[in-house]
């Protein structure tokens, strides 16, 4: 169980999902669960409140009570089966640690929803002559029916339910049929918006997608109580909407209802599980005793592999012992590889606990070493650290860089089969080898597209992240494993680079390649006198499967020749982003006078120092200042690393004109692809600024110029209007620095961001969104421990 025990006062943090749906809403996606099944799936998810809310009827809880009391009866009689005497003790264990509360959410006149809660002991009577006095006619009382017409309106409704007993709860207010969605659709005024999510007699919102949207009147920070109009702070919660036991795989995206029960939970610090605590805080204004825990989409992945149990492609183990025993998984990363690939969770038991992982370093040295010894080909390993459900758990994708079949030490083929891992059999083994000629292994077929190496470049075989940096393993002449950002060089920090653009969605690999066949050649570009060029090669399937950077043309096979002669005078780009080990500055550029120490300790000083700098690295080239000179040119502080690595030289004051395109290149950073860019800010003949916007994630331009006071109050333009108002003229000691990109104002979800171009020019980046920043913004923050 993950749940904190004692909390605060004899108190403890207590998981509720007050937003289920069962069989008896006419659109439940598994119309053959049971109420047992629900109980017990929401005792996996370590739920502790649960309400059952269906369409304008509370027949769902009707029939789950209908169920217990029908055992009971025949228990009192003496007439029970085996299997029924069974169904009747879990029904009593289960709840005697689960609250099941009856409710509904009822459809209002203009289609928005409205959520009603109520005590276990009040009569299924008296909540349907709720229902009727809400306008749902008595026909309809047990049908479930998502659609009901004529209708009491929205703040009426909240004031009957909250008569009548109940709390009200505003379901999915950001979402289809939510309260604030619906008088935003409908044009309504903003006094209507307000009178439905400020209403007296409302106890609480419920939001989607709780951390990722910011727009005004949809995200839960809006109703924190300081926002003008919207003087009451509410209660914001979330919860799952499910219309069935278990959350869909991500690729059914197509589905309306795809989670599952306890999906979405709220938290709440309350004496005990009851209805009674549950309404004393929710009536309270203890805002602190509500939580809402974040989540990403690979946690949720965790759930369903959690709960639905491993399968052919996904695996779940526990370390038996210290962290050395994870060499032993290295037959579950074959058999992921002999099945095409997949992930590898340590740290949980299947439906079970979640143990997590205790020095992950170690675990994942021991896995990588058990893997490398023990299976050929070696397949692609990527690790991750992430946090699940108050643990640190390891997430390791295998990806099949070779057909199969790939062979233990022991001469052993171990494939996935009912979930789990076996050896393989004979007929097993012949379908594994008729799937690599299927898939491009060697065959006299292949007219010479099988894969054949360069003999020359390199390529990323594996990467992990560490302490927020990233390791690569780069296959050169060698393998060599640990190479990170800033200890690469040459042709290892452009093939980094390269991959990170990758990696991070900055480039669109497809679209830019030129296909011969399954080879591919994706870039030419000269280095020196010479050209060298960045080759793909793609599976039967079309599948991308490796990239080869920096290749001469050199020793390449016929295919490979043919694809670079067919280039039809392509244009050649000059490479500029990587540091050789040769790209020293000119002589005469700065003045080689020492400067103060620039480079902060790689651990986080405590606290962090607003106008703290340290050094923007990449190969060698670092850059650790933008300044403006009396003229008002930009003048560079530069660092350059030794060829041993042992030291460092220092050029204070470089002029714009002697900086070479590497070096121009580390200063050019891409924008952030999330949040609010103000480009201009011009007063008008009347004397008012006028501001143009950049939309981040879009790219879009604001066409017409916007005066402060045209801009809709609580928005995220209005926000970055303000603060470029205050940020005039920038107070570099309010910044903490990376070289020349910089962050000020943190907040829980967002982050002010600054950027000094190649002309000392000042870019801000409002309330861009910490999960969706990505590259060296994201490492900015990972630096100051802000991630």
């Amino acid at each position: 169980m993950s749940i904190v025990a004692e909390n605060r006062n004899g108190m403890r943090w207590i998981r509720a999902d007050l937003h289920l749906h069962t069989p008896a809403s006419e659109d439940y996606a598994e119309p053959e669960v049971s109420y047992l099944d629900i109980l017990q799936e929401a005792e996996r998810r370590d739920l502790e409140i649960i309400a059952f809310t269906d369409h304008n009827t509370v027949h769902g809880y009707e029939l789950f009570q209908r169920d217990l009391d029908f055992l009971q009866t025949l228990e009192a009689a003496g007439r029970l089966t085996e299997e029924e005497q069974q169904r009747l003790q879990e029904y009593r264990r289960l709840l005697a640690k689960l609250t099941v509360l009856p409710g509904f959410e009822f459809t209002s006149h203009f289609g928005a929803h409205i959520l009603g809660v109520f005590p276990p002991d009040r009569p299924i009577s008296l909540i349907e002559a709720t229902l009727l006095q809400l306008g749902v006619p008595p026909d309809q009382l047990k049908v479930g029916a998502c659609s009901v017409t004529n209708t009491r309106h929205v703040t009426e409704a909240y004031e009957i339910i909250a008569r009548a007993g109940g709390l009200v709860i505003a379901p999915h207010v950001n979402g289809p049929n939510g309260v604030v969605s619906e008088t935003l659709r409908m044009g309504t005024s903003g006094q209507a918006r307000i009178a439905v999510s400020q209403s007296a007699h409302l106890h609480a919102l419920e939001f989607i997608n709780f951390y990722t949207d910011h727009e005004k009147f949809t995200s839960p920070g809006f109703y924190n109580g300081k926002t003008e109009h919207y003087e009451r702070r509410m209660f914001c919660i979330q919860g799952s909407d499910a219309h069935r036991l278990r959350r869909l795989p991500d690729s059914e995206n197509h589905v309306m209802h795809r989670h599952g029960i306890g999906d979405r939970y709220v938290e709440l610090l309350l004496p005990d599980n009851s209805f009674e605590s549950l309404r004393a805080l929710l009536s309270s204004q203890e805002f602190d005793r509500v939580r809402v825990p974040k989540r990403d989409q690979k946690q949720w992945a965790v759930d369903a592999i959690r709960f639905g149990g491993s399968s052919e492609r996904q695996i779940l183990r526990v370390l038996a012992g210290e962290p050395p025993a994870a060499y032993a998984f290295w037959r579950d990363v074959a058999a992921l590889a002999n099945s095409g690939g997949g992930v590898l969770i340590i740290g949980c038991e299947p439906g079970g606990r979640v143990v997590g992982v205790e020095r992950p370093d170690h675990v994942s040295e021991a896995l990588r070493r058990g893997v490398a010894e023990h299976v050929t080909p070696q397949p692609y390993l990527s690790f991750e650290l992430m946090s699940y459900e108050g643990h640190d758990v390891m997430r390791v994708e295998v990806k099949a860089a070779e057909p199969p079949p790939y062979v233990g030490s022991d001469g052993s083929i171990s494939i996935r089969r009912d979930g789990e891992t076996h050896p393989a059999d004979r007929g097993e083994i012949i379908q594994l080898c008729r799937r690599a000629l299927a898939e491009g292994a060697s065959s006299p077929l292949d007219n010479g597209q099988d894969i054949d190496l360069p003999r020359s470049g390199v390529q990323i075989v594996s990467a992990q992240k560490r302490g927020g940096v990233w390791l690569y393993e780069v296959r050169d002449l060698r393998t060599t494993a640990g190479v990170t950002r800033d200890r690469a060089q040459g042709l290892w920090a452009y093939a980094i680079s390269r991959h990170e653009d990758l990696r991070d969605g900055r480039v669109d690999l497809q679209s830019q390649v030129k296909w011969k066949g399954r080879l591919g050649l994706w870039r030419a570009y000269r280095q020196g006198s010479r050209t060298k060029y960045d080759l793909v090669h793609r599976d039967a399937n079309g599948v991308i499967d490796h990239i080869f950077f920096g290749v001469s043309d050199w020793g390449l096979s016929d295919a490979w020749a043919t694809l670079l002669n067919e280039r039809n005078g392509d244009a050649i780009e000059t490479e500029t982003q990587a540091f050789d080990p040769t790209d020293e500055l000119p002589p005469g550029v700065g003045h080689e006078e020492p400067l103060e120490p620039l480079e902060a300790p790689t651990e986080l000083a405590e606290p962090s120092i607003w106008g703290e700098r340290r050094v923007r690295w990449r190969g060698r080239g670092g850059l650790a200042k933008v300044t403006l000179d009396p003229t008002g040119d930009a003048r560079f502080d530069l660092v350059m690393k030794d060829k041993e690595g042992d030291g460092q030289q220092n050029y204070p004051a470089v002029p714009l004109e002697k900086l070479t395109e590497a070096w121009l290149s580390l200063i050019r950073v891409p924008r952030p692809r999330t949040g609010i860019e103000v480009i201009n800010a011009a007063r008008n003949d009347e004397g008012e600024l006028q501001y143009i916007f950049r939309n981040l994630r879009t790219g879009d331009v604001s066409g017409v110029p916007w005066r402060l006071q045209d801009i809709e109050p609580g928005t995220v333009r209005e926000y970055a209007a303000r603060m470029y108002q205050q940020d005039q003229p920038l107070d570099e000691e309010k910044v903490r620095w990376w070289g020349n990109l910089g962050y000020l104002r943190p907040m829980r979800s967002q982050v002010d961001l600054v950027f000094l171009d190649e002309h000392g020019e000042a870019h801000f980046y409002y309330a861009a969104r910490r999960e969706e920043l990505t590259g060296e913004w994201r490492e900015l923050l990972e630096l100051y421990g802000e991630v």
